[in-house]
């Protein structure tokens, strides 16, 4: 018989903080396997896509981190109720690598340019780990940033 953790909403809180704070902040990818679950999806906004389990997801991920030096994000909001945790979060780092983006789409070159981005983030926690993720991530801001598409002049 698999054992069911009984997680409380403090508990789900912590765990995703720990993807940020202990896992993408020191590219630690064994840190993001135990907060994830095997069969985790990440959905992304306005059809850009998914990712599909563990592997794949932290293949993008380890992607995305590498596009950039001093990569550091910070937990700005943490809310929990239920078996569901929002985080908003910021990060900043240059883009001093080949940046696919979150899910891969085209790949972008090192501009050497500091990129700022954040996201509030709704994540589905069930026996310890996270299972699903509503990614917010604004893709094409990332992408004006690094000069790519056009500035928006509004």
């Amino acid at each position: 018989t698999r054992m069911e953790w009984q997680m409380t909403v403090e508990d789900n809180k912590a765990l995703v903080q720990r993807a940020y704070l202990d896992g993408m902040n020191k590219n630690d990818m064994g840190i993001i396997r135990e907060v994830f679950a095997p069969d985790y999806v990440n959905y992304f906004p306005a059809g850009q896509g998914e990712l599909h389990g563990i592997d794949e997801f932290v293949s993008a991920l380890s992607s995305f981190i590498g596009a950039f030096s001093g990569l550091t994000f910070k937990v700005d909001d943490v809310l929990g109720e239920g078996d569901k945790v929002a985080l908003r979060w910021s990060a900043v780092g240059v883009h001093t690598g080949d940046y696919a983006g979150i899910p891969p789409t085209t790949i972008v070159p090192a501009t050497g340019r500091t990129i700022s981005m954040s996201a509030t983030d709704i994540y589905q926690v069930a026996n310890g780990q996270v299972i699903t993720k509503w990614n917010s991530l604004d893709g094409f801001d990332v992408l004006r940033q690094m000069g790519v598409l056009p500035a928006n002049d509004a």
